[in-house]
Formats: C-alpha cells, sequence, structure tokens
C-alpha cells in the first residue's frame, strides 16, 4: 500500500469515529478541499523533483542503446519501424559472371560467393574454422566445378562496430559494449581460383558445400540487422560564426524522423561539440559552408505487436536508477564483490546465464572461454603482460546453450572497462 492509500485510510478511519452527521459531513469537506489536495499537490511537486534530479544527475543510459539481431533475407522489412540491415550490399543476393570473380582473385587473393551463419557455441565455433579452413566446394556455372573453398570469420560487420565506436567518441557520448553475438558468428565463403574451362560471360548460380559434421549448424541467406539507420541531411538556414572565430553552429532538422531517437553525426572536418535540443540537432564544427551530413539514427521505437524473430533480439540495455546515474555522475569505481554482481544484473540478461562469483588467478592458470567484443580497443598505457586475471564464473540458465558464451563474452567485455588492470575472462560452470 503507497502512501496516499495508507493516508485515505487514516482518514476514513476518523471519518467513521464522528458520530454526528453533520460534523463528519464537514469534517469530509474540509480533509478533501484543503488537506488531500495539498497532500497532492505535494506529491505531485515532489516527483517533479526526483525526475529534475534524475535528469541531471546524467543522461538517460539507455538512450544510445544498440540492439541486434538477424533474419532471413526473405523475410527483411527494409520499412521496418526499428530495425534495419547492418550491410546494404545484404538487402541484394549479387549474381557474378565468371569474368567478375576472376577480377576479384587477382585483385583480392579470392572471392566470397556468399555468407552463412554458423548457430554453434562459440568454442565450437574455433573449431569449426579449424576443420574448415581449407575443403572442396561445387562451383555451380552451367556445369559443375570442383573448386577449393575458405571459410572464415566475416569482418564487415565487426568493422561496423568499431566505426560505431569511433563515432560514438567523436561525438562525445560514452561507449558501451554492442551485444552482437550474432557478428561474430557469420562466415564468409571464399573461392582461391576459377577453372579456366568456365567461359567469362557464364553467370555463377551457386556453389555447393558439405561441411561434414557442421552442417546442421549452417544457415544460408541470413542477414544481420541493428536499430540504426543511415540518413542524409541538410542544415537548416546559415552556419552561425561561434565567439572564438574558428568553429560555427549548424542547425539540422530532424523532426521527420522524431525526436525521441538518439542522433550521431560524421564529419570528417571535426565536431566539436554536438547536443539534441528537441527535434532540431546543434552542431558546433569547422565546416564553414551549409552541406548535407552523415547522421546515425539509433531508433528507440516500442517494438510492435506483429513484431517476430526467427531469433532473440539482443540489447546492451541497463536498468536505470538513481544509483546507477549516481554512480555514473560520480565516477565511482566498482570496488566490492556486491557491487560487481549489482553491475552484472543491470544488465538483466539472467534468462540466459546467471552469475556466480569472481576471482583472481595469476597469468596462464587455465583457458577463458569468452572473447573481447571490445576488440578494437587497444590499451596503449598500461602494461599487458603480467595482468592477473580476473575470471568470472556463470551458471547456465537458457536452452540456447550456442548462444550463452556469447552473451558472458558481452558481460566480461563491459567488465573489463571497469577493471583495465586485469585480465577479465568468463567460465560456463
Amino acid at each position: 500500500m503507497d502512501h496516499m492509500e495508507q493516508m485515505k485510510e487514516m482518514i476514513h478511519r476518523e471519518i467513521q469515529s464522528i458520530e454526528g452527521l453533520e460534523e463528519r459531513v464537514a469534517f469530509k469537506e474540509m480533509i478533501e478541499g484543503v488537506f488531500l489536495a495539498l497532500y497532492e499537490a505535494n506529491e505531485t511537486m515532489y516527483k517533479r523533483l526526483e525526475s529534475r534530479v534524475m535528469d541531471e544527475l546524467a543522461y538517460d543510459i539507455n538512450r544510445y542503446q544498440i540492439k541486434t539481431g538477424l533474419v532471413e533475407r526473405a523475410y527483411l522489412d527494409q520499412s521496418h519501424h526499428s530495425m534495419a540491415a547492418v550491410c546494404q550490399e545484404d538487402l541484394e543476393k549479387p549474381i557474378y559472371k565468371a569474368s567478375d570473380l576472376r577480377e576479384k582473385i587477382e585483385n583480392q587473393g579470392e572471392a566470397c560467393l556468399t555468407t552463412v551463419f554458423v548457430q554453434c557455441d562459440a568454442l565450437e565455433l574455433k573449431n569449426f574454422y579449424k576443420d574448415q579452413g581449407s575443403f572442396t566446394g561445387i562451383l555451380y556455372a552451367e556445369k559443375e566445378y570442383p573448386v577449393p573453398v575458405t571459410a572464415k570469420m566475416t569482418r564487415r560487420y565487426l568493422s561496423e562496430i568499431e566505426h560505431l565506436y569511433h563515432l560514438f567518441m567523436k561525438n562525445g557520448v560514452p561507449w558501451k559494449t554492442v551485444n552482437a553475438p550474432y557478428f561474430f558468428k557469420m562466415a564468409d565463403i571464399c573461392i582461391g581460383n576459377i577453372p579456366e574451362e568456365i567461359p567469362d560471360d557464364v553467370p555463377v548460380t551457386g556453389l555447393g558445400m558439405d561441411f561434414g559434421a557442421y552442417n546442421p549448424y549452417i544457415h544460408y541467406d541470413m542477414v544481420p540487422i541493428w536499430n540504426i539507420r543511415r540518413l542524409k541531411l541538410d542544415s537548416v538556414g546559415f552556419p552561425v560564426a561561434c565567439e572564438d572565430h574558428e568553429n560555427y553552429e549548424h542547425t539540422i532538422s530532424v523532426r521527420q524522423y522524431g525526436a525521441e531517437h538518439a542522433y550521431l553525426v560524421e564529419d570528417r572536418s571535426g565536431i566539436r561539440h554536438i547536443r539534441q535540443n528537441g527535434d532540431r540537432l546543434l552542431i558546433t564544427g569547422k565546416a564553414a559552408n551549409a552541406k548535407k551530413w552523415d547522421v546515425y539514427m539509433i531508433q528507440n521505437g516500442q517494438e510492435h505487436k506483429i513484431d517476430r524473430y526467427t531469433y532473440p533480439v539482443m540489447e546492451n540495455f541497463r536498468k536505470d536508477g538513481f544509483a546507477e546515474r549516481f554512480k555514473i555522475r560520480a565516477g565511482q569505481p566498482v570496488k566490492t564483490k556486491g557491487e560487481l554482481r549489482r553491475f552484472i544484473l543491470g544488465f538483466g540478461l539472467e534468462d540466459y546465464i546467471e552469475y556466480q562469483d569472481c576471482g583472481l588467478e595469476e597469468p596462464g592458470s587455465g583457458r577463458g572461454e569468452t572473447y573481447p567484443m571490445n576488440f578494437f580497443m587497444q590499451e596503449e598505457v598500461r602494461e599487458q603482460k603480467g595482468k592477473r586475471l580476473l575470471r568470472l564464473y556463470f551458471r547456465p540458465k537458457s536452452q540456447k546453450e550456442w548462444l550463452l558464451r556469447d552473451v558472458a563474452s558481452f558481460i566480461t567485455s563491459e567488465v573489463q572497462e571497469l577493471y583495465p588492470e586485469y585480465q577479465c575472462e568468463g567460465v560456463l560452470l
């Protein structure tokens, strides 16, 4: 029972204790007209004050929340209200001629014919690349031709995450690890040569492969998606010169797309500051002329009831609250096991894995089962050799065993940012 209900209950008992009807009516009118109105006004003012304090403590930690997923190419909705393909080249399945592939092989040493999703555990995936590093496939180009084929981790999705990190840094937004397990499970299937007997103008219609024991894990025509859209937006009006006589303030309207979304701006000439004021972006930079801007919109729309995904949508969401924002504002480090547990529980991933404990170990003691999702962030100040291991222990909760070590990798990557003096690893019990 909240305070308001308790107050009403107490007043109700007081009214019942008054015997005279006129006195009871007078008391009731006085309470409703004065005290309850005053109490409700105080409650409203208190909530406004609480909201203002929360807003002043820190920005909304989930405003720049990134969601990632995976969808079959045939079911990819390009008009979807929140999710879009990570790489635009995935929207269409290309058709190559033999001459196109020969040119690619001559320039790059190989040609990627298709990209597959390997639905297996992170440790099994390492064995997949070892076992399938080189094998024979069948190239379909009017006839069947045996060709040497290699499988290697797809880099273009990981490059998009790295680019997003630099975009966050340019815009002065604190970085949070992107929970993107599917990006690390995509494999390029490449060939190193084209049989000479295939004429240049013959189209290549397919590639047949046998992955042996890994065949059940392989899924074709899958497209990684996330809640980011790329926009080209014009400046509104003329740039306004700043007082330093070096920078200019530009205005971009985002009314067409919505003020509820978060926006990042990319500009090679350098951005000093960016802020959002309602449906306008105010950009301070060295660009002196009005121009088109490359804008990345992080969509924060609610999921629709008809939205259905074959695979779970993963996100780097954190539970928001006063304590969380106060720690961010104060820059307080996580010092105790209890604080570390609360930090990990803040991701709300207990449906997949449950955090158990942590422990410090000497370097080289055992092998971790997780991988760094912030692989592009290099430690350039502290010495890497001789770092002690901070090992995190998790217990599986979900039946999706192929996904659990990836979830543990996401959490471990976030903990790594808390403790750069240690080498953090995760283990499933």
